[in-house]
């Protein structure tokens, strides 16, 4: 996907990655709108196609299979994804308040979070059930469910229950019960054990089904020995057991909640009109009530004028007139108004691969409707992981919001003062006592260097990798102060050098101020903060530091200072190069890189402290050149060798199958250059791991030389400390010639 250069000067906030969003999103791939920056916000870099999900509890789809990647899905349409949970809005102030980030602005806002079991109406539920929703958090407890019923003792008697008898509450227990009594028939032990309740306060399950769909599902639980409780309004929950409003009570080791839905509570606290079970109420135009500027879809979303069922089929109906008034919005153009099918086709599984179909009156049934529902639920899906068959244009893809302004260079490029100092009021302010900084702002920062202390001085900068500018702000200061924890030196201020791409004043100034609280979150947790810096404006985003650092001539720790004997130990894992030059080509999973970002995000400052206590010989921060490289230059010079112990280096998740893929970070074939060094490469050519060995890391990790005697104890300080994968991986040997043999 090529990269829209147009400057920016409106900005569209997605909050949720439901149906109808990704649907939208997907149509807007194809034709970005010109100078709209647009971002998502959701708290799952994955997310669940309903329509699959009983398919994978049952095991007739993997994990990949039913989720739509969010992250690989955005890096591809050159979209911003943002990995966290919205807590609220603020309609007047046009801002979007976030867990674990700073306040987003927005022009046009479109809300699909979804909805999720109520269970605070009943007392207990929350306490004692689980909800089919999130589907996160009920893949978690199936997984755990599953585990425990196949080491449990089949001579007990262990009973399983729904409340609710809608289509969730059905499908999801007799996906559950086909893969329970699959799992205990293949290691030839009893499922007789188990049983299964559905629990409906209505007369009848299924009641939004004509009768013949109801009749076949009757059919299928008497069969299946599944036991149906209807006109059973539940009114309290214990540990282990639910009770209705007359007092009879049913006895549930495991209670899984399916009833009524409700939307999150920020969109009501902020001012918007909701419904009584708190979703938005919105018009033709899918637009709020209350509020033109936000738009709503999916289950989180009320049509006041043509109410419909909570089903995924309405949310993907959604998604493209829903595209369309955005996409009209942003440019000041009449809406559409949108008038949903009152039937639809509802394909309703029985866990095998048996399904249910129902539109209006009529009703069939069979394998082959399961296998059909398979091939629109694949085809579906397919839409977004087959990221080279996009669909075609979309009404409104004509949509062009130019930017007219000529952007100027050299010092004419630099962000605009009212913009610079409105950010600069927003960060801490330095705990360091400095002569003169951004307490004093001058020409240039003052630092009085104390007497008997060395300053250690390091810069880096890089273009942006990742499309979340706080998260970039943190990994660009963890890599910056790489090279000052290297050397055992205590950091003391930085500096910051920031390149912005042209923008409007309002976009550049939220991500002037994203990027900058981002790296000040880091150096808050060093003890340090910014003195100064320059900023300017360019063709793409790029950040780095000058990092000031101050140590004892005696505690300063250098490349140089191996010893034979020692320990080579690694803080984290390795894989960051490839797994970014697959993101960057759509091919790495978004899980992939949120759990690469966990490890970027983790700073070198207690790793560095611990090996300078256990008096490291030697240390270095792995980075551009691999771990290969900056080992040879630990060896560069000396007579010493290394061997490095292959099957232990920690790799990432997803950068073996990367490098298997042969996806390289371009940096990757200029560091093949340090392979000469490898004495016995033939002899490990065909294996893989070989390939992190020349891997460029962002914000990698510390290799330190420990004496031998110290290592395993070092080791098990740094894993306690929250480095989980540090390790031993290799050791100095006493003649070598700079050479390094693997084993």
């Amino acid at each position: 996907m090529q990269q829209d250069l147009t400057p920016a000067n409106k900005h569209l906030i997605f909050i949720g990655g439901g149906h109808a969003h990704a649907l939208a999103l997907l149509m807007m791939a194809m034709n970005k709108p010109a100078g709209v920056r647009i971002t998502l916000i959701s708290n799952l870099v994955q997310t669940p196609y309903s329509g699959m999900l009983p398919g994978l509890i049952a095991g007739h789809y993997s994990f990949d299979q039913v989720h739509i990647d969010l992250g690989r899905f955005c890096r591809y349409a050159g979209i911003d994804f943002i990995e966290d949970t919205v807590t609220g809005i603020d309609p007047v102030a046009r801002t979007v308040q976030c867990l674990n980030h700073p306040a987003f602005s927005y022009d046009l806002l479109s809300i699909d979070t979804g909805s999720t079991p109520d269970l605070s109406s009943i007392p207990g539920a929350a306490e004692f059930t689980i909800g089919v929703k999130p589907v996160k958090q009920l893949l978690d407890y199936w997984e755990d469910l599953q585990n425990r019923v196949m080491q449990g003792d089949d001579r007990v008697d262990f009973h399983i229950g729904t409340v609710g008898g809608g289509a969730s509450a059905v499908e999801v227990l007799l996906a559950m019960q086909y893969k329970l009594h699959k799992m205990l028939s293949k290691e030839q032990r009893r499922t007789s054990h188990l049983h299964f309740h559905i629990i409906c306060g209505p007369q009848q399950i299924l009641t939004g089904h004509n009768n013949r769909v109801i009749n076949r599902y009757l059919q299928v639980l008497k069969q299946r020995n599944i036991e149906l409780h209807t006109n059973f309004r539940v009114d309290q929950v214990k540990q282990g057991r639910v009770i209705s409003d007359s007092g009879e009570t049913i006895e549930l080791d495991e209670i899984i909640w399916a009833t009524s839905a409700t939307g999150a509570e920020w969109p009501s606290h902020a001012g918007l009109e909701c419904s009584d079970n708190g979703c938005i109420r919105v018009n033709d135009y899918l637009q709020s009530l209350s509020h033109p500027e936000i738009f709503a879809a999916g289950d989180i979303a009320e049509m006041i004028n043509y109410p419909r069922p909570k089903a995924g089929v309405f949310a993907v109906r959604q998604g493209a007139p829903l595209l369309h008034n955005l996409q009209a919005a942003l440019a000041e153009q009449p809406l559409t108004r949108f008038k949903p099918q009152k039937q639809f086709l509802s394909l309703i599984s029985t866990g095998d691969r048996y399904a249910v179909a129902s539109r209006g009156p009529f009703s069939f049934a069979g394998a082959w409707v399961w296998r059909w529902k398979d091939r629109i639920d694949q085809k579906f899906m397919q839409r977004f992981s087959d990221l080279t068959q996009l669909p075609g244009q979309v009404p409104g893809a004509e949509l062009k919001i130019e930017n007219p302004d000529m952007r100027c260079g050299g010092c004419g490029a630099k962000v605009g003062h009212s913009i610079l100092n409105r950010v600069l009021k927003q960060l801490p302010a330095p705990p360091n006592e400095i002569e003169i900084g951004l307490n004093r702002p001058d020409d240039a920062a003052v630092i009085d260097v104390p007497e008997g202390k060395l300053l250690v001085q390091s810069v880096d900068s890089f273009r942006q990798l990742v499309n979340d500018d706080f998260l970039f702000g943190q990994i660009a200061a963890n890599h910056a102060l790489g090279d000052i924890f290297a050397m055992g030196a205590e950091p003391h201020s930085a500096q910051a050098i920031v390149s912005l791409p042209h923008a409007s004043d309002e976009i550049i100034e939220q991500r002037l101020r994203h990027l900058l609280l981002g790296a000040s979150k880091v150096f808050t947790e060093c003890g340090i903060g910014l003195i100064g810096g320059h900023t300017s404006e360019g063709t793409e985003l790029t950040l780095g530091f000058t990092i000031n650092g101050l140590a004892d001539r005696r505690q300063l720790l250098t490349k140089q200072g191996l010893q034979p004997g020692d320990r080579l130990i690694i803080t984290k894992p390795l894989g960051t190069g490839t797994l970014f030059a697959s993101d960057m080509r759509s091919q790495a999973q978004g899980r992939w890189i949120s759990q690469a970002l966990h490890h970027m995000l983790q700073s070198n400052y207690q790793a560095s402290q611990i090996f300078t206590a256990a008096g490291a010989h030697a240390c270095t921060d792995i980075t551009g050149f691999g771990l290969l490289g900056h080992l040879h230059e630990m060896l560069d010079g000396t007579d010493l060798g290394a061997r490095l112990w292959l099957e232990k280096l920690p790799a990432m998740d997803g950068a073996l199958a990367c490098l298997r893929a042969g996806l390289f970070s371009s940096l990757h074939t200029q560091n093949r250059k340090f392979e000469h060094s490898l004495l016995n490469l033939d002899e490990f050519n065909t294996d893989t791991a070989i390939e992190l060995l020349f891997d460029p890391q962002t914000a990698g990790g510390l290799l330190a030389a420990v004496s031998s005697e110290k290592a395993d104890d070092v080791v098990a300080e740094l894993q306690a400390a929250g480095y989980t994968e540090a390790c031993a991986i290799g050791s100095v040997r006493q003649e070598g010639n700079d050479s390094v043999t693997l084993m």
